[in-house]
């Protein structure tokens, strides 16, 4: 998470100026605010951001994939079978290949 510091502090700035705390904001910008609740709060939002694209990605991936969809006759294709099952799961927060779980 801490690689995600840089871009929470950007966040929390330029909320902290939106709010009319510029002095707050330049200490943070500087590094030397990273317990403000403002930054911890832009960390954990980034962090769980950077999960649920990184899930989208990967079912976007299955479907980029042309192996996907090619089969000799159309029921033999993944695609066939799956019928959005993977999308759907990504976006309900399911990672795709727990699908089995479910």
């Amino acid at each position: 998470m801490q690689s995600l510091l840089p871009e929470a502090r950007r966040s929390a700035a330029l909320y902290l100026v939106t709010t009319g705390r510029a002095d707050d904001a330049r200490a943070v910008r500087d590094g030397k605010g990273d317990d403000y609740v403002e930054v911890r709060v832009a960390l954990h939002a980034l962090a769980e951001t950077i999960v649920r694209v990184g899930r989208i990605e990967r079912a976007l991936a299955c479907y980029a994939d042309q192996a996907f969809w090619d089969a000799d006759c159309a029921e033999a294709s993944l695609a066939y079978h799956d019928q959005g099952e993977i999308a759907r799961s990504a976006l309900a927060g399911k990672e795709l290949y727990a699908l089995h779980r479910d």
